[in-house]
């Protein structure tokens, strides 16, 4: 059954909150500071796919996505809720 996903802004708008409807990151903080950091970890791979995607970072029920400055949230957050409801858990 997917996650449902809620994409929540943040103070930086350069950042944006996934708020998941379950804890599956668990308790140890999941920090990945670029697409060769991700590496092995299908998720985390298929996020920094989208074009824009700088860095990830989650706890429990939560990923923040941080954007480059040339990155578009009108194309990363629906490839993003997509991957997270689908992938993650």
């Amino acid at each position: 059954m997917p996650l449902d996903v809620r994409p929540e802004p943040t103070p930086n708008p350069n950042a944006i909150r996934f708020a998941l409807s379950s804890p599956v990151l668990g308790d140890k903080p999941r920090s990945f500071s670029g697409a060769a950091a991700a590496a092995g970890t299908p998720w985390a791979e298929r996020l920094f796919a989208i074009p824009g995607v700088a860095s990830l970072f989650g706890l429990r029920d939560f990923l923040t996505v941080t954007k480059t400055a040339a990155g578009d949230w009108e194309r990363i957050v629906p490839a993003a809720v997509d991957i997270l409801a689908n992938h993650l858990a």
